[in-house]
């Protein structure tokens, strides 16, 4: 698969649609990084459709990700995927004219950043609370004994309330 390019100079495409496909090369998501994720592999393709109006851009995007668990803060490996349709703006002041309806990327003078695009699809793709399935994940470690130590019992501390529920008679109310 080939690289995506990092840019792409909208004011220079010729009316119609255009369209690239390929993998995002290392590290070119650094705020991915940020994030305390790396990705592992990811690739998108997407096509560009210059008409009359604003250019608009639609695609999509996967890869792999290692986030961390939030269970037993151990690494593991998500699989992100993402559609896009995009309508491209100068300045981000551009988009109060175009509705709700419109999400917008920024092309500064006719420049699109490719790459950038895509982890921001990458990133809205990741899961709110990276967590293993129950199965994968022991929330960490419980029980501080040695290895093969059962782990104490303990009293219920509400026991005592218990006796406040029965009245003279026995009987619980």
């Amino acid at each position: 698969m080939t690289e995506l390019p990092a840019r792409i100079e909208l004011d220079r495409l010729a009316r119609g649609r255009h369209e690239w496909s390929g993998s995002l090369p290392a590290g070119a998501t650094p705020r991915l990084a940020e994030l305390e994720a790396s990705l592992g592999s990811a690739g998108a393709s997407f096509s560009v459709d210059i008409g009359q109006g604003r250019p608009r851009i639609e695609g999509n995007c996967q890869g792999s990700v290692t986030v961390r668990c939030e269970r037993c803060l151990e690494p593991m490996e998500v699989t992100v995927a993402g559609e896009f349709a995009l309508v491209a703006v100068d300045r981000i002041e551009e988009a109060d004219g175009l509705g709700v309806e419109d999400p917008v990327v920024v092309a500064t003078k006719g420049q699109l950043d490719v790459l950038s695009m895509i982890e921001d699809e990458l990133i809205l793709g990741l899961p709110v609370v990276s967590r293993h399935e129950r199965a994968d994940c022991d929330g960490g470690q419980r029980h501080f004994g040695p290895p093969g130590e059962s782990e104490p019992t303990r009293d219920n501390p509400f026991k005592v309330l218990e006796s406040l529920r029965k009245d003279g008679s026995g009987d619980a109310y």
